[in-house]
C-alpha cells in the first residue's frame, strides 16, 4: 500500500467514526419526536435512495449475482436491521457515552471472527494496543458524572448491535471481494429498508402519520441519514477491503472519544480530565493495533520476530 493509498483509507475509516461518534448525539436529538422504529425507518428512507441514484451516476453500482443474494439478505438482517433495533432502543435507556462505549468493544469480539473465517493474523503488538485503547475507554467512562437511566435492558439492547456489527464486518469482507463499497452499502441499506417496512407499518404507523416535523429533528434525521447510514457505511466498508476485518474493526474504540468531545459542545456534557487522559490512551493504543510488526505467538514457545 503506497502512502498516499494509506492516507486515503486512514482517513476514511477515522471519518466514519467521527460520523458514528455523532450519531448518539443526533439520536438524543430525534428521539424528543421519534420513536426507535420510526427513526430508523425515516433514516433508510432518506439514505437508500440518495445511494442508489448516486451509485448508478456515478457508475458504482452493481447488480447482485445470484448465488450471492442469501449473503446480502443476511448482511442487511447484521446490518442495518439487527444492528439499528438494538442500537435505537438501547440509546434510550442509557447515556450516549456509555452506548458509544458498549460499541467500542467491538474490536474484543472481531478478531476472533476474523481468526476464524479468513485466518488473519493478528499480532502481541496488535493485541497490546487494543488492550491500550480499552483502558483508555476505561478511563473515559470514569471521566462520566454518572449514567442516568441506565438499565441492564439498555445494556443489553447494545451488545446485540455489538455482536450485529461483528457479524457484519465478517460477510461484509467476503463481498468486498466481489462488490465495491457503494454498490454493498446501497443493497444492504435497500434490503434492510425492507425489513423494516412491516415494523412500522403494524407498530408505529399511527405516530409516523402524526409526527409533527420542526427543524429541529428534521436536520439530526437526514444528518442520521446522509454521515450515519450512508457515508460511514461507504468509509467503513472501503477500509475493510484494504486493512482487512480485524485491524479496521479496532478503529470503533475511537467512536466513544468523538461521542465524548460532541457531547461537550453539543450536549454540554462535561469535559473532564479524565475524559482528556482516556482519549490520549485510546489514540496511543490505537496506534499500536496498526504497526506491521510480526510477532508470532506459539503455545509453550518463547514469542518470536518475524
Amino acid at each position: 500500500m503506497s502512502n498516499k493509498q494509506r492516507f486515503i483509507v486512514y482517513t476514511a475509516v477515522i471519518l466514519a467514526m467521527m460520523f458514528w461518534g455523532m450519531t448518539y448525539i443526533w439520536y438524543k436529538q430525534v428521539y424528543v419526536v421519534l420513536r426507535p422504529l420510526s427513526m430508523v425507518f425515516l433514516r433508510l428512507l432518506i439514505a437508500t435512495p440518495v445511494l442508489l441514484v448516486f451509485s448508478f451516476f456515478a457508475g458504482k453500482l452493481q447488480r447482485i449475482n445470484r448465488k450471492d443474494l442469501p449473503v446480502f439478505m443476511f448482511l442487511a438482517f447484521f446490518e442495518p436491521f439487527l444492528y439499528f433495533v438494538g442500537e435505537s432502543f438501547g440509546i434510550k435507556m442509557i447515556s450516549s457515552t456509555l452506548a458509544s462505549v458498549i460499541i467500542a468493544t467491538v474490536p474484543f469480539f472481531t478478531p476472533i471472527a476474523a481468526l476464524i473465517f479468513f485466518h488473519e493474523r493478528f499480532t502481541l503488538l496488535n493485541f497490546t494496543g487494543i488492550v491500550i485503547s480499552i483502558i483508555g475507554i476505561s478511563i473515559v467512562i470514569t471521566g462520566e458524572s454518572g449514567f442516568s437511566g441506565t438499565t441492564v435492558w439498555g445494556v443489553l439492547l447494545m451488545f446485540v448491535a455489538v455482536f450485529s456489527a461483528v457479524g457484519y464486518s465478517v460477510l461484509v469482507k467476503r463481498l468486498t471481494f466481489s462488490y465495491n463499497s457503494f454498490s454493498i452499502v446501497s443493497w444492504q441499506n435497500f434490503i434492510g429498508l425492507l425489513y423494516f417496512v412491516p415494523l412500522v407499518v403494524f407498530f408505529e404507523w399511527d405516530h409516523v402519520m402524526q409526527i409533527k416535523w420542526t427543524m429541529q429533528v428534521i436536520i439530526p434525521l437526514f444528518e442520521l441519514a446522509l454521515f450515519g447510514s450512508a457515508l460511514a457505511f461507504v468509509f467503513f466498508t472501503y477500509s475493510i477491503k484494504q486493512l482487512g476485518v480485524a485491524r479496521a474493526s479496532v478503529f470503533p474504540n475511537l467512536i466513544p472519544v468523538f461521542t465524548a468531545v460532541f457531547s461537550y459542545f453539543v450536549l454540554k456534557d462535561r469535559f473532564t480530565f479524565f475524559k482528556l487522559s482516556g482519549i490520549v490512551v485510546v489514540i496511543g493504543g490505537l496506534f499500536l493495533t496498526q504497526l506491521n510488526f510480526r510477532i508470532k505467538i506459539r503455545m509453550g514457545h518463547k514469542a518470536e520476530s518475524v
